[in-house]
């Protein structure tokens, strides 16, 4: 059945407070606000001076839709006029709708009838000991576009995150966990909703007061929480859109706009493993990345339900940010970047490379270079990031400004995954997954050379950490059923064995910690302690020929007569010889 979210508009503000109140001094949390130096990290104040060139490589927010919202299709346009949310498949505002996208932040499962929920959260420490987690509340409580599913169109109902408590796994700042897992799709008219896209994450987290302040936000409920909301514009003659925003920044997992809270990203407990599992109608396929290491994944099915389970440990990933006024900008950076816009482009032909990725920090839209402020700030798995990235780390000295961690998987876009190896876009199951803690990786797959016979995957990274002197060290986590490797190569069903090599940017070799097993139907391999900046990972599988094995024949012996004379012939296939008969 679907859950239904039902409208939380009418519970009185009193308590919504003291709830908030509640959680601020619970013995999960620490009275005192605190700021963790990577997780907290947020853009400078200096990002938005006009004039500003800023580059910043990491994690994006914007990347993964972590919000709800049931959408017309027809109206979700570049200007559009129109509210394009629905609050149920049978909102009489969306009577005409005909094709629907949905956003569901799926709720906590609270009966073994619910489906599309969070069956539980966990923690796991060194020793292998269980800590689980109970669930405290949504949040945000209300949120900004949320939807009732539907369950014979199969479709999820869609609200706020879920905030956990797991007892034993305390951090700086309690065992607050911000858990988030979204599902995406399509549904029509009268259909049944599709899965067209999954991502998770478990974010240690301290409710914070915040004071939001949104001038821009003209939805009717002044929240502006993350989702579709009615925003201020110069772009057309109405002075507004609707169109995406957010509450949450690079500091928070998110925000309470009614609230005036933020869920204040905090550091992992060191040694601990985390543990999500949820049911789902639909079972999610293709391939998928990860923000984690040594993952395990395991897919059952019980009744209707298909249940997906991924422990793995948090992992940190650096991130850079460098800030320039254009006129200051050294002139061999500054030439990839075009100066009425400050995206990055091609100056040969003026394209921009992957779309120019970015967000403005001026509202004038002026192509004078010294009235606007851009941040280049490409999604880590873009055609371009890996050469982009490389570009700005010698101006950042090969460092990285901040390494927050993460524990995160998501699908692949199908713009990652074109050109991919058949093998690995088998719509039908899910076929792997990827993980590093590399700045910038290939998108997609593992790219399979078949020359050489090798998958390759690039990444790319600064070579120390923060403090400029210690190198930051890689990790590569490859999980893929067995059957793709077997398809990719036309292996047989005996034992598949790998070797992982780790080739730097000169072309050098260099020697990592790989670990290979197979084991229930998934092929594990894993490299750590790789350096960067941008090295080449390449995994040769290989298997050996099967023995060929004969059977032995079954000697017989006969007894052959002629006259006297008596002879035995033995063979597989005794016979007496010319004048002789068989006795």
């Amino acid at each position: 059945m679907a859950m239904k979210i039902g409208a939380r508009a009418g519970i009185a503000l009193f308590l919504s407070l003291l709830l908030s109140w509640t959680l601020l001094v619970a013995p999960s949390q620490s009275a005192e606000n605190i700021i963790d130096l990577n997780q907290g990290w947020s853009v400078p104040e200096n990002t938005a001076g006009l004039g500003s060139q800023n580059g910043y490589f990491g994690e994006r927010s914007s990347d993964d839709r972590d919000y709800s919202a049931l959408l017309d299709v027809s109206k979700m346009k570049a200007d559009a006029q129109e509210d394009p949310t629905c609050a149920s498949l049978d909102d009489p505002k969306c009577a005409s709708t005909q094709n629907f996208i949905y956003y569901a932040q799926i709720p906590v499962c609270m009966s073994a009838a619910d489906t599309n929920c969070i069956d539980s959260v966990s923690a796991i420490n060194s020793a292998g000991k269980i800590y689980p987690g109970s669930f405290s509340r949504y949040f945000p409580e209300i949120a900004q576009n949320q939807f009732e599913g539907k369950a014979s169109a199969n479709l999820p109902s869609g609200g706020g995150a879920s905030l956990f408590s797991i007892p034993g796994a305390e951090g700086p700042a309690g065992s607050t966990y911000f858990v988030s897992v979204v599902i995406s799709g399509d549904v029509k008219k009268g259909g049944v909703a599709t899965l067209r896209s999954l991502h998770a994450r478990i974010v240690p987290v301290q409710l914070q007061a915040k004071q939001y302040s949104f001038p821009w936000c003209l939805s009717e409920n002044k929240l502006c929480n993350s989702g579709w909301n009615k925003l201020s514009t110069t772009t057309t003659s109405s002075g507004y859109k609707w169109g995406e925003s957010g509450s949450s920044g690079l500091g928070c997992a998110e925000g309470s706009v009614e609230e005036n809270l933020c869920a204040q990203k905090e550091a992992y407990p060191a040694d601990f493993r985390f543990a999500l599992k949820v049911r789902l109608l639909n079972a999610p396929t293709g391939w998928m990345h990860g923000r984690m290491t040594n993952p395990d994944i395991t897919i059952a099915k019980s009744g209707k339900n298909t249940i997906l389970t991924v422990a793995a440990n948090p992992i940190g990933v650096p991130s850079i940010y460098k800030h320039y006024l254009w006129a200051d900008m050294p002139a061999a950076l500054r030439d990839n970047y075009d100066p009425a816009s400050g995206k990055y482009y091609d100056p040969s032909t003026g394209k921009y490379k992957s779309g120019g990725e970015g967000w403005s920090n001026s509202l004038n839209g002026s192509s004078d270079y010294n009235q606007r402020a851009w941040t280049t700030a490409p999604s880590p798995y873009s055609p371009t990031a890996i050469e982009e990235l490389n570009l700005w780390l010698p101006y950042v000295n090969d460092a990285a400004t901040v390494l927050p961690q993460f524990w995160s998987f998501r699908s692949l876009t199908q713009q990652e995954l074109q050109g991919a190896n058949r093998c690995f876009t088998d719509p039908s199951a899910l076929n792997g997954i990827v993980t590093t803690n590399a700045t910038a990786y290939s998108p997609g797959p593992p790219t399979f050379d078949k020359n050489a016979g090798d998958l390759n995957y690039r990444v790319a990274a600064p070579h120390f950490l923060p403090n400029g002197m210690d190198t930051f060290n890689g990790t590569y986590d490859l999980l893929m059923r067995s059957e793709v490797a077997r398809c990719i190569y036309g292996f047989s069903n005996a034992p598949i064995k790998a070797t992982i090599s780790i080739i730097s940017g000169d072309g050098s070799p260099q020697i990592a910690t790989t670990v290979i097993n197979e084991k229930a139907g998934w092929l594990h391999l894993s490299a750590k302690n790789f350096e960067f900046s941008s090295p080449v990972l390449r995994v040769e599988l290989k298997q050996d020929k099967a023995a060929i094995i004969k059977t032995p024949s079954i000697k017989t012996t006969i007894t052959c007569i002629k006259g006297k004379v008596v002879q035995k012939i033995s063979g597989a296939k005794p016979s007496c010889p010319v004048g002789y008969k068989k006795k």
